[in-house]
């Protein structure tokens, strides 16, 4: 009988072992590959604006299905070259993502944040940022879309 324990609770052992490594396996892929295919291929845009803070505009170049986008980032400058920035970026969230070209992107200083007229669709916008350079400060984003390239 004690015999029988032991195999028994032997292999509510060895079972459990492999569901936890299963899961330790699952949020390993789902986390570190699945999210990092998402990135954002180049840093087209980097511009220093007069509150101290940068704009910093990458390119993703999307699938064959979908559209390439411009994502937006207002952030504290950012040391480093262009890989180690567009790295740093990818950790962040972006306020504005759309599917203009880069040469239909106009980004200006405005009086109390920054301006941005964009040729094209919008998909995300968020019109107040905060940078925590010198204490927290706020940027607001005025944004002048059209829907159409002309």
């Amino acid at each position: 009988m004690q015999n029988q324990k032991a195999i028994n609770s032997g292999r509510i052992y060895k079972y459990l072992f492999w569901m936890l490594g299963s899961a330790v396996l699952i949020y390993y892929f789902l986390v570190h590959v699945l999210s990092g295919m998402a990135d954002a291929d180049d840093l087209v845009l980097k511009q220093k604006l007069s509150g101290g803070a940068w704009i910093y505009i990458t390119h993703y170049g999307a699938p064959a299905t979908d559209l390439d986008t411009l994502r937006f980032y207002l952030t504290d400058p950012i040391m480093g070259s262009d890989e180690e920035i567009l790295q740093a970026l990818n950790d962040r969230s972006s306020f504005l993502i759309t599917d203009s070209a880069l040469e239909d992107v106009v980004v200006s200083d405005t009086l109390n944040g920054v301006g941005i007229k964009v040729k094209g669709v919008i998909y995300r916008y968020f019109s107040k940022q905060y940078t925590k350079a010198d204490g927290l400060r706020s940027y607001r984003v005025s944004l002048d879309q059209k829907d159409e390239r002309e």
